[in-house]
């Protein structure tokens, strides 16, 4: 293969990389170039600093989509708690029932940890507060 061939085809592995944040809530990582390998390739020390500047400017973007993406599923999950919150106060569940053999949480809260907490109270008895 002519080194003119080897180049172009590491070029274009280099700018083909997926960018992140191209579709809502998917985060593509970034290749991290491989500098021996560009210099095999006959990359100049030009066009190898230009893909580790591009290879830095696509991790920051990646970790922006990852810090939204995350933002938005925490606002999503605080939603539903939300919503589950509603439907326990409009349909309480009776005390000592399970669910597929898991007990029904009667509140959820999420953390700012990102970590879902269920708060599973003990009942006195129907129609006591939870």
């Amino acid at each position: 293969m002519s080194r003119m061939i080897r180049k172009l085809l590491v070029l274009v592995c280099v700018v083909a990389t997926p960018v992140s944040g191209l579709a809502d809530g998917v985060c593509f990582e970034p290749t991290r170039p491989e500098a021996a390998y560009l210099l095999d390739a006959g990359f100049s020390g030009g066009e190898i600093r230009r893909a580790f500047r591009t290879y830095f400017t696509e991790v920051e973007g990646y970790l922006n989509c990852l810090n939204e993406t995350s933002a938005r599923i925490r606002q999503e999950a605080r939603a539903a708690a939300y919503d589950y919150n509603h439907v326990l106060d409009t349909y309480p569940h009776e005390p000592g029932t399970e669910t597929d053999g898991a007990r029904i949480a009667p509140s959820i809260r999420l953390k700012e940890t990102g970590e879902l907490f269920l708060n599973y109270k003990p009942w006195a008895g129907a129609g006591s507060g939870r």
